[in-house]
């Protein structure tokens, strides 16, 4: 077993000294240096998140709800700025657009999600009222990035947890991250120094090569998915691409990090540590060239799409969480159009009040959508009973939300494709999306 370097203050709190709460999280700590192999602490100077409510994603380190009061009473706080992350463990009910949204909660004693009590119990509010006092600032947000206003630099060490949002964080901000965002870390202001904290560990050492330009949402989609499944946990050095905005990087990576466990990558010429090709891979040649090609994007896009019929139940937009220019241009999509089946749109709270007050909620309300946040499908546990096929335009969401149906004979069938497909669907409750060969247009 690896001995971990502990200073004096971190030997104290190990020992039991300074209480019950510092004492589990430097366990908690340790064991995870332990498990990643590697003896050294680092101290972080960036952000953090955590799935919320729970302390820990090890019940044997969880913390009581009677503890957390006892540390805030004696003015416990989080060492770094820290955001609340969605909830993946319990069914968490929208924070806001709940009401209406005729689901059953599949193991809470089917109680039913647009149900008050219901809805007031998956909140968890006394876990965030002290999670408050210790400073954290609730985003209940898969993308908390996009809607935090406060990021960390290039080079800060962070302790994030969340698919997506670990790209983001070593790729696109160029901070450090490894998926090790929790109660511990946060609180602690300590990580395990090892993997994406380690500047050598951050260099390419797989060359992705491309035979279409990359410039569309649904192109970033597939290409994320596709790079996950060809380089599993290598960093990959990416060609062959338009410049990413906001949200194709954010799709790209929830899409890389479902496919597999990408966690970082280069984009020569967009992303800080990688101005060059020869930069990315810190001047050593590539250990492999992957080519993600016409044959490879086809087959992960038939892959997303299992469906026997073009009905469609039900559409799905906003995984990740939709920004505030996503939800400008659906906007414009949608206004003045009627949909024929359920539109479930999904964005971060923080937004939600954005959208009211821009005028977008009253345009998807008038077409009879439903704007809701905090939480996304899969997190709920399902999709209404009424629903069998689903259209999506996220290759994390049609992974993630076949999940909840372990049964493949009550399996749900999904359609995925670009978000004009989806509208188009929500619009005649038919599927018309196919993929389009270089030369066509997602």
């Amino acid at each position: 077993m690896i001995d971990v370097k502990l200073n004096d203050a971190e030997k104290r709190m190990l020992q039991g000294e300074d209480g019950l709460v510092p004492q589990l999280t430097m366990q908690w700590l340790v064991e995870m240096c332990q498990v990643a192999g590697t003896d050294t602490i680092i101290d972080l100077d960036g952000t953090g998140d955590f799935h919320t409510p729970w302390t820990t994603m090890t019940f044997h380190h969880e913390i009581s709800l009677d503890e957390l009061k006892k540390l805030t009473a004696a003015g416990g706080v989080f060492k770094i700025p820290t955001f609340s992350n969605k909830s993946p463990f319990t069914e968490m009910s929208p924070i806001h657009g709940w009401e209406g949204c005729d689901m059953c909660s599949r193991s809470h004693g089917n109680g039913r999600f647009d149900d008050c009590d219901f809805h007031e119990k998956s909140m968890h509010e006394e876990f965030y009222v002290e999670f408050r006092k210790m400073g954290m600032l609730q985003t209940h947000s898969c993308a908390s990035y996009l809607t935090a206003s406060y990021l960390p630099t290039i080079g800060q060490h962070c302790s994030w947890n969340e698919s997506s949002a670990i790209p983001y964080c070593n790729a696109v901000l160029g901070a450090r991250s490894n998926i090790d965002g929790s109660f511990a870390t946060c609180f602690l202001g300590k990580a395990p120094y090892y993997d994406m904290h380690v500047t050598e560990n951050r260099l390419a050492t797989v060359l992705v090569e491309t035979e279409r330009l990359i410039h569309t949402d649904t192109e970033w989609d597939l290409l994320g998915f596709a790079i996950g499944e060809d380089c599993g946990l290598a960093v990959p050095a990416i060609t062959g691409t338009a410049k990413p905005t906001t949200t194709q990087f954010c799709k790209m990576n929830a899409g890389m990090n479902t496919g597999g466990s990408i966690r970082m990558y280069h984009i020569p010429g967009s992303t800080p540590e990688a101005p060059t090709l020869d930069a990315a891979f810190g001047g050593k040649k590539p250990q492999r060239t992957a080519l993600i090609g016409e044959n490879v994007l086809r087959a992960t896009y038939e892959k997303l799409n299992f469906h026997t019929s073009d009905d469609v139940d039900m559409v799905y937009l906003g995984c990740p969480h939709l920004n505030a220019v996503d939800m400008m241009l659906l906007a414009r999509k949608l206004e003045g159009k009627k949909v024929k089946i359920p539109l479930w749109i999904m964005t971060a709270p923080w937004l939600y009040n954005v959208a009211k007050e821009q005028g977008y909620l009253k345009i998807f309300e008038d077409a009879g959508a439903k704007l809701m946040d905090g939480t996304c499908m899969a997190a709920m546990g399902g999709v209404p009973d009424y629903v069998h096929n689903i259209a999506v335009d996220s290759a994390k969401q049609s992974y993630y939300i076949t999940g909840c149906y372990p049964d493949d004979d009550n399996r749900l069938q999904v359609c995925y494709g670009t978000q004009d497909d989806c509208v188009d669907a929500a619009l005649s409750g038919k599927w018309r999306g196919e993929f389009k060969s270089v030369g066509g247009a997602f």
